[in-house]
C-alpha cells in the first residue's frame, strides 16, 4: 500500500494528514473573528524578590484597564473600543479586533496586595509582585565536614 501525499493549497505536500488537519484546524479559529476577539500577551517572570508580569495592550487606554487580585489569582481585564463611524464613511478594510478582554493567573504565593506596583507606558501593562517574607526561601547551608 502506497502513502499518498497531500497537497495543500501553498503548492506544499503534506505527508502526515493527522498534523496536517491539526494545522488548518489551529489556522481556522487563529483567523475566526468570532473566537479571536482580544487576548492580550502576557510576559511572566520571576526571581527570588518576586514576579514581573508585562502585559501588551495596544490601542488600549489606561481608564479602560483594570487590576485585581483575590484568593492568590490575579486578574486583568479591560475594554478595546471602536472608534465611531462617521456619517460619510465606508470602511474598506475593518481587521482591528474590539470588545472586552479578561485574562487571569494563579499566583505561586499570596502577596501583600498593598505591595504590588502597576505602571502603564505606550500600550504595556507591567506589574512587580513582590514575594512576602513569609514565603521567600529560607535556606541554611550545611557544612560538610571531613572525618
Amino acid at each position: 500500500m502506497s502513502r499518498r501525499l497531500i497537497p495543500i493549497h501553498r503548492g506544499h505536500l503534506v505527508s502526515d494528514p493527522f498534523n496536517f488537519l491539526r494545522q488548518e484546524i489551529d489556522r481556522l479559529f487563529e483567523s475566526s473573528s468570532s473566537v479571536q476577539g482580544i487576548r492580550p500577551e502576557f510576559e511572566v517572570k520571576e526571581n527570588k524578590d518576586g514576579i514581573q508580569l508585562t502585559a501588551e495592550l495596544p490601542g488600549i487606554s489606561e481608564k479602560d484597564i483594570e487590576v485585581s487580585l483575590a484568593e492568590g489569582i490575579l486578574t486583568i481585564s479591560g475594554e478595546k473600543k471602536s472608534e465611531d463611524i462617521k456619517d460619510g464613511e465606508t470602511y474598506h478594510i475593518a481587521e482591528r479586533s474590539y470588545g472586552t478582554f479578561t485574562r487571569s493567573i494563579k499566583l505561586p504565593y499570596e502577596p501583600e496586595e498593598k505591595k504590588i506596583s502597576a505602571s502603564f507606558k505606550d500600550g504595556v501593562l507591567r506589574l512587580v509582585i513582590p514575594r512576602p517574607e513569609k514565603s521567600k526561601p529560607n535556606i541554611h547551608k550545611i557544612l560538610i565536614q571531613k572525618p
